[in-house]
């Protein structure tokens, strides 16, 4: 199929290439060109049928050394799943062996440990026995300290108390004192003000009564018949 379609294109190419009148003068009448043209076309149909050869090769070969390299990449793979299978065969035991030897240890701190939890027991309840022994005396150091100092506290409470009642005292006496100068100094203020009203007041009355009297001198003197006019009872204020 390869080379009858590069044959056909080949035949096409040359006979495109000639011009429309030599290709309609000779096809027909020369055999000279007839022969070119088909000694033209077994050439194109070697050269094609050479092509296909060599294609077909190239393909074999192709195919040789994929074959190859797969043959030589499965060899490598397999020599790769056998060192990885060794090496996990390997670490498997390394594995195992590290078990036993843990084991082993554990066993063996185990009963180190528990030896060591015997002693250290023994000293725990040896150092909690001087531990309480201290504690007691110290209990009864602090609760006699306690004790002081609420005794202490006490009397500083009623110490502080009688001050207070004292200081109380003084504060009330004080304060009456303050009280009681207050009340004097309002006191004498109050009637000072009282007698300056009182004196303004006669002040006003005693001016009222000048005036009164001198109108009414006025009056008499520019009307006799007015001078028997009784007294009127505004300068009555003034005995007051």
């Amino acid at each position: 199929m390869i080379s009858i379609s590069i044959a056909a294109s080949v035949a096409s190419v040359w006979l495109i290439s000639l011009p429309a009148h030599q290709e309609l003068d000779f096809a027909a009448n020369d055999p000279t060109f007839i022969a070119a043209v088909e000694a033209r076309r077994a050439a194109a149909f070697a050269r094609a049928r050479n092509a296909e050869i060599d294609a077909s090769i190239a393909a074999v070969q192709a195919e040789r050394a994929a074959a190859i390299f797969a043959m030589e990449r499965n060899a490598e793979i397999a020599a790769s799943i056998a060192a990885v299978e060794a090496r996990r065969a390997a670490e498997e035991f390394a594995r195992a062996r590290n078990v036993e030897i843990d084991a082993s240890i554990a066993a063996v701190q185990a009963q180190h440990a528990a030896e060591f939890a015997r002693e250290r027991n023994a000293e725990i309840d040896a150092s909690i026995a001087a531990v309480q022994a201290q504690r007691a005396a110290a209990f009864a150091w602090e609760r006699n300290v306690e004790i002081d100092a609420s005794i202490a506290a006490v009397k500083a409470q009623r110490a502080a108390t009688a001050f207070a009642l004292e200081r109380d005292a003084e504060i009330d006496a004080s304060i009456a004192a303050v009280q009681a100068e207050r009340a004097a100094t309002f006191a004498r203020q109050r009637n000072a003000e009282i007698d300056a009203s009182i004196a303004a007041v006669q002040a006003q009355r005693a001016a009222a009564a000048f005036a009164y009297e001198r109108n009414a001198e006025f009056d008499a003197s520019i009307d006799p018949t007015r001078r028997e006019a009784p007294i009127l009872s505004c300068c009555t204020p003034w005995h007051l």
